[in-house]
């Protein structure tokens, strides 16, 4: 836990805090000001980011850019007038009439999130306060990871024409922002204005991530609809989900009940990811899977409930986006399909997931074993590629392996 919970009491936070919003607040009435007088450039964000300053923000010039040749794409348009002042006034209130990135991206989603009862300026103050001073619990600034995110929609999604359209239309890039505020209320000991947050996302977005949950940096949530990221699950960095996914608990248990996701993961649409469990670097999840024991590093998993068919082909899942699974050096060319209703109760006795053969390998050889070559001696001992190898057959290849170790 943070400096910040050891050095002030739950009150004492709270009143620094709404003071600090009341600042703000008074801030913006006064940045508006100085926008209708012309002299914009002498007023500072904040205190800490000026204009001047964001003129070396290459993304967000590049998105202001973006904004005014959609403005002059639609003069002249077939509709007349009314799209032209209709687009105009979305574009300038979001992006030209702000003065950087986190101004803009405040405004963007208050006006998203506002209702009778919560304005949309009491939400901006929250959120530019979130995005010009929030860190996460491992000290990343969250105006980089707003901009490590951006730049993963740009980069991957084959949707996604610029960044600017990424910044005004992609709800899923809205939705991660907005967790990314609530995730540090969360972690600053205001949960309830966190849950109101969070809430409130839920209703305009369709996603619903919890705001202990972690995610990383870089993360694509492709179209959104459906996502749902539980309390204690983790999400690494470079990952990229689609619509519909889950990571959700098992059951009604308390404590650590969510999915751990590595770096570089890809997960289809729809799929589900139940339990407590692990799912390696650079995995792939196949749409309408449903995982519910660990999956190895670079695996390749499909199914109800979901089996591994192979190693992915690609050094970057998550990158490369092969929803199809095709991209993958199957173990056997001719599947044998699963019941839906067997095997349904992950971590049976007597079975090793990944994880714990990675740990029984240290542990016999005293040595630190390359995970990569454990990984993928795993996949050789798991014949039939559910995930798990029985306690047994792992005894009997180890003695076989210590005879041989001894003769050489």
């Amino acid at each position: 836990m943070g400096t910040w919970a050891r050095t002030a009491a739950p009150a004492e936070k709270l009143a620094d805090f709404t003071s600090n919003l009341n600042h703000l607040t008074r801030r913006n009435d006064n940045l508006d000001h100085a926008r209708s007088r012309g002299d914009i450039h002498h007023v500072k964000c904040n205190g800490e980011l000026s204009l001047e300053q964001s003129e070396g923000d290459s993304l967000w010039n590049d998105i202001r850019q973006d904004a005014e040749e959609m403005c002059e794409e639609e003069r002249g348009s077939l509709l007349g007038v009314e799209a032209s002042e209709l687009l105009l006034g979305i574009v300038k209130s979001s992006v030209l009439d702000q003065g950087s990135l986190e101004e803009a991206l405040s405004a963007h989603l208050a006006s998203k999130l506002s209702s009778d009862s919560a304005p949309s300026h009491r939400w901006y103050a929250i959120l530019l306060k979130a995005f010009t001073q929030g860190t996460s619990p491992s000290g990343n600034n969250i105006r980089d990871l707003m901009r490590q995110d951006l730049t993963a929609i740009k980069e991957r999604d084959p949707a996604c024409p610029s960044s600017g359209h990424a910044f005004l239309y992609f709800k899923g890039f809205h939705g991660i922002q907005v967790y990314r505020a609530a995730h540090w209320l969360w972690w600053k000991g205001l949960k309830s204005l966190a849950s109101a947050l969070q809430s409130r996302s839920s209703e305009v977005f369709g996603m619903d991530i919890h705001p202990a949950a972690q995610l990383g940096s870089g993360i694509m949530i492709d179209h959104a609809t459906g996502v749902v990221i539980g309390e204690t699950a983790v999400v690494g960095n470079g990952c990229t989900l689609l619509h519909g996914v889950t990571l959700g608990g098992n059951g009604k248990q308390q404590g650590d009940r969510h999915p751990k996701l590595g770096y570089n993961v890809l997960v289809g649409a729809s799929a589900s990811i139940l339990g407590n469990v692990k799912v390696g670097d650079g995995a792939k999840i196949g749409a309408s899977a449903v995982v519910l024991n660990d999956i190895p590093d670079f695996a390749t998993a499909v199914g109800c409930p979901a089996k591994i068919i192979g190693r992915a082909k690609e050094d970057n899942p998550a990158v490369v986006l092969d929803h199809s699974c095709k991209q993958v050096t199957l173990y056997t060319q001719s599947m044998k399909c699963l019941c839906p209703y067997r095997h349904l109760y992950p971590s049976k006795p007597g079975c090793l997931g990944p994880g714990d053969f990675l740990q029984r390998l240290q542990q016999a050889f005293e040595v630190d074993v390359p995970r990569e070559e454990a990984m993928a001696l795993f996949f050789e001992l798991d014949t039939d590629h559910d995930g798990e190898l029985l306690e047994t057959e792992f005894d009997k290849y180890l003695s076989v392996l210590k005879e041989t170790l001894a003769k050489d």
